[in-house]
Formats: structure tokens, C-alpha cells, sequence
């Protein structure tokens, strides 16, 4: 090895220098739900069941101090279903033309 090659630094191969060098190349990758209605389900869905435990163990959560977690469930519920109604809302705009697939 030469003394240039032995003074020269070497070039890092890992992706975080790739990144700052701008050599990594980005694969198009489209997103798998657009609408987040099946998304939106699965959290309803786990926060009825938080509901249900959190229902089971009602007196014991209470006698600690923590009675409240029920309403927690029971907000996140409801803000679930808000939030099921503005993904299809948002989603038949979007079926219908009305908006960009981007905008959001």
C-alpha cells in the first residue's frame, strides 16, 4: 500500500453516510391502506377490549386509585368512532374525486 492510499480515509460503506453522500436510492413503495379505515377498526376494536378487562378488574383498580382508566377506555372508544366517521367520509371524497389522494 502506498503512502497516498494509507492517508486517504476510507470510504464508510454504511447507509448512514450513503445518506449524507445522497447515494441512497429510495424504492417506490405505495402506502397498503390509503382510506386507514381498517386502521381506525383495529383500534376500536382493542379499546373495547381494554374496556372489557379494565371492567373486570373495575374493583381492584379502584380500590388503588385508578377507577378512572375506565373512562379512558371509554374515551378512546369514542374518539375511535369519530374518528371512523371522518375516515369514510375522507375516503368517499376521495373515491368521488373530490380530493387528491395526497392531500392529508
Amino acid at each position: 500500500m502506498t503512502e497516498e492510499e494509507a492517508a486517504a480515509p476510507k470510504k464508510r460503506n454504511d447507509p448512514t453516510s450513503q445518506l449524507a453522500r445522497g447515494e441512497l436510492v429510495h424504492a417506490e413503495v405505495k402506502p397498503l391502506d390509503l382510506s386507514g379505515i381498517p386502521s381506525v377498526i383495529a383500534g376500536i376494536i382493542a379499546w373495547a377490549v381494554a374496556f372489557v378487562v379494565v371492567l373486570i378488574f373495575r374493583a381492584d383498580l379502584e380500590k388503588n386509585g385508578h377507577g378512572w382508566w375506565l373512562w379512558v377506555t371509554v374515551a378512546g372508544f369514542g374518539l375511535g368512532l369519530i374518528g371512523l366517521w371522518y375516515c369514510r367520509r375522507r375516503w368517499a371524497a376521495i373515491q368521488a374525486g373530490h380530493r387528491s389522494e395526497v392531500e392529508d
